[in-house]
C-alpha cells in the first residue's frame, strides 16, 4: 500500500506515522534535508565573531530547564 494511502488510514498512529514519513519525503526533496540544513548552520556559525559565537555556545538558564522538561516529556508515552 503506498505511503500516501496510508496518510488517510483509521487507525491514528498509522495515519500519523505516514503523514510524518511524507512530510520528511517533501523536505527531502525540497532540499531542506538535515545534512543541508546542518551544512548551512555551519556555514553561518563560520562567519560569526569569537564573542558572538561564545554567546552561542553559552548554555542559558532557560535551555537548562527545557532539555529537563523536554527529556521528561518525551519519555511518556
Amino acid at each position: 500500500m503506498p505511503l500516501t494511502e496510508l496518510c488517510f488510514n483509521q487507525a491514528l498512529h498509522v495515519r500519523h506515522g505516514a503523514v510524518l514519513g511524507v512530510s520528511e519525503i517533501i523536505i527531502g526533496l525540497s532540499g531542506h534535508s538535515v545534512v543541508n540544513r546542518n551544512e548551512a548552520l555551519d556555514k553561518a556559525f563560520r562567519t560569526l565573531s569569537l564573542k558572538e559565537r561564545n554567546l552561542i555556545k553559552e548554555e542559558t538558564d532557560s535551555q537548562k530547564t527545557f532539555k529537563v522538561k523536554y527529556a521528561e516529556i518525551s519519555t511518556k508515552n
